[in-house]
């Protein structure tokens, strides 16, 4: 054991005070948030403009200001769980990856994806569905042109379209052919992360994400992105805003927010079992593509829980189509809920296609065993690198670099 916990022991009790004393602040911040939501719950035209006053004051600055901005929806209003259609397809899938591997026999990446489908009402067991894994092994697809190696980001990118492609396989094939509605859920936020390619790419591949997103509108599936345990602050940002007067708004004040501690989850706190928050708009200028498209992103928080006692809030993402069509966001409302009761918490659908997607290190051992057979055979000697020898016996309990 190399981390001195000894050591560790006192900052830890530290940890533990502060926490505790940091407490009855939070709880004065939470109620002064609470109760601007209360007093801005339908001001919407005052909040629209100090949406607009914050993004025109950072416009000269390389980050932009990020945050919900209201709908139709008061803001402070509990909108309770709508009844859930008897008979309803809800599909989910995930995925999972091998990344490159410098250090590893070959330079290799290596995706694989899940998906379960599960129809309440039917009375059959859920169909799970395993797309046939994909490695990436060829020059053209492990380096640029100037011959850097391909990034995590680029990889988790290719994952992402992997995931998003198996819906819109399934989705709208059970839509021409089941007569109840057909949810279908992501795991994460709808939107494609391309902040980590190479800027000639980005918009490529994000075309080639909303053309996804496109099918799967034009087959009217109710697309629902799943995030647990958010962290996210968009909300607060709008309460910040509302707690200022319009001229106060300007780059120092954003850069102080008075709330910054706090998370939407905490805000939203007051959700009953069942119940959801108003819908809000995400606004970010890096979403502009996806609002021309008619995918403008939108959230909801919801409480999965049964236990009044025991709340669990979850972001809910949605585009611009599933929020113009009530009957389709209640539909999404009511089948989350449907589902996280058969876990106890978190979607069973969700849970399930991880399952499904995820490679474990027993499985990454075989195929990079198989890798080393197929090498030998070739003729090629397969051989880690000195590092992640070392690592290895460091590992495995041998005696490593001990004079």
């Amino acid at each position: 054991m190399t981390l001195e916990l000894n050591q560790v022991a006192q900052q830890v009790k530290a940890m533990g005070r502060s926490l505790a004393e940091q407490r009855p602040r939070l709880d004065e911040e939470l109620a002064r948030a609470q109760s601007l939501l209360r007093e801005f719950s339908t001001s919407y035209s005052e909040l629209h403009d100090r949406i607009q006053r914050a993004e025109r004051a950072q416009q000269s600055q390389r980050f932009e200001w990020v945050g919900a901005a209201p709908t139709q929806e008061a803001l402070a209003e509990v909108y309770p769980l709508p009844p859930c259609p008897a008979e309803l397809t809800v599909i989910a899938s995930d995925g999972s990856q091998i990344h490159p591997d410098p250090h590893a026999i070959t330079l290799y990446y290596l995706i694989n994806t899940g998906c379960i489908i599960y129809r309440h009402g039917s009375n059959q067991k859920p169909e799970t569905y395993n797309p046939k894994p994909k490695l990436y092994y060829e020059p053209e697809d492990l380096f640029d042109e100037q011959g850097r190696l391909i990034s995590t980001g680029e990889v988790n990118v290719k994952r992402d379209l992997a995931e998003l492609e198996v819906l819109t396989n399934l989705g709208p094939a059970y839509a021409q052919t089941v007569p109840e509605p057909v949810v279908a859920l992501m795991d994460g936020q709808l939107t494609l992360r391309v902040i980590d390619l190479p800027f000639d790419q980005q918009q490529e591949r994000q075309d080639e994400y909303m053309g996804l997103l496109d099918l799967l509108r034009e087959a009217n599936v109710i697309l629902g992105g799943y995030i647990d345990r958010p962290r996210s602050t968009f909300a607060l940002s709008l309460i910040y805003l509302a707690s200022l007067d319009i001229e106060q708004i300007n780059e120092e004040t954003l850069r102080r927010n008075a709330f910054r501690t706090l998370t939407d989850i905490e805000l939203f706190n007051f959700l009953g079992p069942g119940e959801r928050s108003a819908v809000f708009t995400v606004r970010a200028k890096g979403l502009d593509r996806y609002t021309r498209a008619g995918h403008a992103i939108h959230f909801f928080y919801l409480n999965v829980s049964r236990n009044p006692a025991s709340p669990h809030l979850a972001r809910v993402e949605v585009p611009a189509w599933i929020v113009t069509n009530r009957p389709a966001l209640d539909t999404l409302h009511a089948a989350i809920v449907r589902q996280a009761a058969i876990t106890g918490g978190y979607p069973y659908v969700l849970a399930r296609a991880d399952e499904l997607a995820v490679i474990s290190s027993e499985e990454r051992e075989a195929v990079e065993i198989m890798l080393a057979v197929e090498m030998r055979q070739q003729g090629l000697s397969p051989e880690i690198s000195l590092k992640q020898r070392n690592k290895n016996a460091y590992r495995f309990g041998r005696e490593s670099f001990r004079l």
